[in-house]
């Protein structure tokens, strides 16, 4: 499965590089926009980011809440640019910044069943909203007549992973280690994994309204991500539809996610610039858009999130 992903990601890339040399003279033009970018919508997009690390550091919080554990979402949002680093460096798809942030709330006093908990919760509520969008994105694409097949396929897959991820989830933490079949017994680590699930608060998965507030959430990290994108669009004086950007980003999210890139660099950045051409947006300002965009997400939380990192694991 992963050999024919990987063919499909070097098919976008071409195509991404395809685009770029028949606009050989957009490259100045890309420059400009670059260079003379405006601050004030680089601001938003920095403050939409800021928002996000809140909105993370929140479903943690309302999981903890639940259990009657008090933490204040300033505290926690450090532990979200650890997380965005790990996941950054490590492609794991989310599990490995996942697992950092549990080590936090133990550092920080939860019980590991709780932690636990916050873990498993915070997967179910990230891949439930990113199942959402991607139905959402598809929609967009589709009625806006420009759903290329390489896209669709791998919105597939990671709809495939992102079924049967919570369901894993949800069927571990109801059985139970006592009747786990003997294969689960057998896979390496799972005797730690198992001791952790049978310590986690039954009360707390089985809270349907708990995975709806933090799924919310989530959905507006989505959101706020693919804004982050509209403000550096506009930064650099080319405003889309916002329908056609949230599709975009989403979509090229999923195909970095889905990569075994770090970071999914030069993968999210080549169907970023792709999906938006078909949505009408100049090849220059969909590349300068999303270099900016990157610039915001990627590498400017890299230095703190290093230094927190290393502060959780000294």
């Amino acid at each position: 499965m992963w050999r024919g992903a990987n063919v499909l990601f070097g098919i976008l890339l071409l195509a991404a590089l395809w685009v770029v040399i028949h606009n050989i003279d957009a490259e100045r033009r890309f420059a400009i926009l670059l260079t003379h970018a405006a601050p004030g919508w680089l601001r938003v997009a920095v403050s939409y980011q800021v928002s996000t690390y809140v909105c993370a550091a929140g479903v943690r919080v309302r999981v903890l809440r639940r259990a009657g554990v008090s933490l204040r979402v300033r505290a926690l949002i450090p532990l979200g640019l650890a997380k965005l680093f790990v996941d950054q460096v490590v492609p794991t798809a989310g599990v490995g910044g996942t697992l950092l942030v549990v080590h936090g709330l133990i550092r920080r006093g939860v019980p590991q069943g709780l932690a636990t908990a916050a873990l498993l919760m915070d997967l179910l509520s990230f891949y439930a909203a990113h199942g959402l969008a991607i139905v959402l994105a598809l929609l967009i694409l589709w009625t806006s007549h420009h759903l290329p097949p390489a896209v669709l396929i791998l919105a597939t897959l990671f709809s495939a992973v992102a079924t049967m991820v919570p369901l894993a989830i949800l069927w571990l933490t109801r059985r139970g280690d006592r009747t786990m079949p003997p294969w689960v017994r057998r896979l390496p680590g799972s005797a730690r994994l198992l001791e952790a699930l049978a310590a986690v608060p039954a009360d707390v998965m089985r809270d349907s309204t708990r995975l709806l507030q933090t799924t919310l959430l989530q959905c507006a990290i989505v959101v706020l991500d693919a804004a982050t994108l509209d403000a550096t669009l506009r930064a650099v004086g080319h405003p889309a539809r916002p329908a056609a950007v949230f599709a975009s980003f989403t979509m090229a999210s999923v195909v970095a996610t889905l990569s075994l890139i770090p970071g999914g660099l030069g993968i999210f950045e080549a169907v970023s610039v792709v999906l938006l051409r078909l949505l009408d947006v100049p090849v220059e300002a969909g590349l300068a858009a999303t270099l900016l965009l990157r610039a915001v997400t990627f590498w400017l939380p890299m230095v703190p999130g290093l230094w927190i990192v290393r502060r959780e694991h000294p």
